[in-house]
C-alpha cells in the first residue's frame, strides 16, 4: 500500500509541478528525469505483481525481468555469482540472465519516449525484435533446466537496488532513482564532450558510457542528436549496443566461469545483432 501512495503522489502531485525545460542544452529536464524515474518505478510494480503469481520457476524469468530494469548487468553478474558457487545451475541462471536482457531492450524504449519520443520510429521494431528474441531463447533455456530447490536465488535472485525477497515490495525507490541520476548524469558528460570534440566525442563518450550503462550512453544521443534519425546518429547507438553486449559477456565469463557463458553467450549476441540489424536496415 505504501508503495502504491508513493507511486500515485509522485505520478499525480510531484509530476505536474516540476518544470518541464532543460537547463542545460538539450540535457538536465527536471520534468524528464521525474517521468523516467515514475516509469522504472511503475514497470517495477507490475513485474512484482506478476511474481507474486507465480511459481518458483517461472519466478526465475519475472524476478529477472525486474531486476533488468535497475541493472541488467548486475542481474547477469549476481546469477552467474550463484553458478561459480555452486548454488545453482548454469542453464537456469543463463534463462535468467537472458530475460535481463529483456528489460534492457524494453527499457531503450522506455528512454526513448521519456527523452525525445521521435526515436521511437526507428526503434520500436529493432527492441521489441529483441526483446521477443531474448524472451523466447530464456524461456527455452529455464524450461530444459535440471529441476532445482526453490530456495535462494532460484525463486528471487537479490540484486543490488531491487528489495528482497522477504521485504514484499512493490518497487525500490531508491534503486530506481539512482538509475535516473545515472541516465541524466551521463547526458550531461556526454553533452559536454560533444561541444568540445564534436561527432567524435559524442561516440567516444556513448561507447565508454556503454560499458556500465546502455540507457544512459543512449539517452546522451537522442537528448543530444534530437530528432534527427539519420545514419550520423544512428551509429553511436548502434556501437554502444554492441559494446554493452560486450561487457556483459566478459561479465558473465569472469564471475560464473565457461558453463554460464556458454549457455548464456549465443542468445545475448542473437538478440543484440538483430536489434542492431533492425537499426541499420530502418534508417
Amino acid at each position: 500500500m505504501r508503495d502504491c501512495i508513493i507511486l500515485a503522489a509522485l505520478v499525480l502531485m510531484a509530476l505536474p509541478l516540476v518544470p518541464n525545460r532543460p537547463f542545460w542544452g538539450p540535457v538536465l529536464n527536471p520534468y524528464v528525469i521525474v517521468q523516467l524515474l515514475a516509469l522504472l518505478l511503475a514497470v517495477q510494480s507490475l513485474a512484482h505483481l506478476s511474481g507474486r503469481l507465480l511459481q518458483a520457476r517461472e519466478a526465475v524469468l519475472v524476478s529477472a525481468l525486474a531486476s533488468g530494469f535497475v541493472s541488467s548487468a548486475a542481474t547477469i553478474a549476481t546469477l552467474g555469482l550463484a553458478v561459480r558457487e555452486g548454488r545453482s545451475g548454469a542453464r537456469l541462471m543463463a534463462g535468467g540472465g537472458l530475460m535481463s536482457c529483456v528489460s534492457t531492450q524494453l527499457q531503450v524504449l522506455l528512454v526513448a519516449a521519456a527523452v525525445q519520443p521521435a526515436w521511437l520510429a526507428a526503434l520500436w521494431l529493432p527492441a521489441l525484435a529483441g526483446a521477443a528474441l531474448a524472451a523466447a531463447w530464456a524461456g527455452w533455456l529455464v524450461k530444459g533446466a535440471p529441476p532445482e530447490s526453490s530456495d535462494g536465488v532460484v525463486s528471487s535472485p537479490n540484486v543490488e537496488g531491487l528489495p528482497s525477497a522477504g521485504e514484499d515490495r512493490m518497487f525500490s525507490l531508491w534503486g530506481a532513482a539512482a538509475v535516473a541520476g545515472l541516465l541524466a548524469g551521463i547526458q550531461v558528460l556526454v553533452h559536454a564532450l560533444d561541444l568540445w570534440l564534436g561527432q567524435a566525442g559524442l561516440i567516444a563518450g556513448v561507447l565508454v558510457a556503454a560499458l556500465a550503462d546502455l540507457h544512459a550512453a543512449l539517452a546522451a544521443v537522442f537528448s543530444s542528436s534530437g530528432t534527427e534519425l539519420g545514419p550520423p546518429a544512428v551509429i553511436p547507438v548502434m556501437g554502444a549496443l554492441v559494446v554493452h553486449a560486450g561487457s556483459k559477456s566478459v561479465t558473465a565469463a569472469m564471475v560464473g566461469r565457461r558453463p554460464y557463458l556458454r549457455w548464456l553467450a549465443p542468445g545475448l549476441r542473437a538478440h543484440t545483432a538483430l536489434c542492431v540489424w533492425l537499426i541499420r536496415w530502418l534508417v
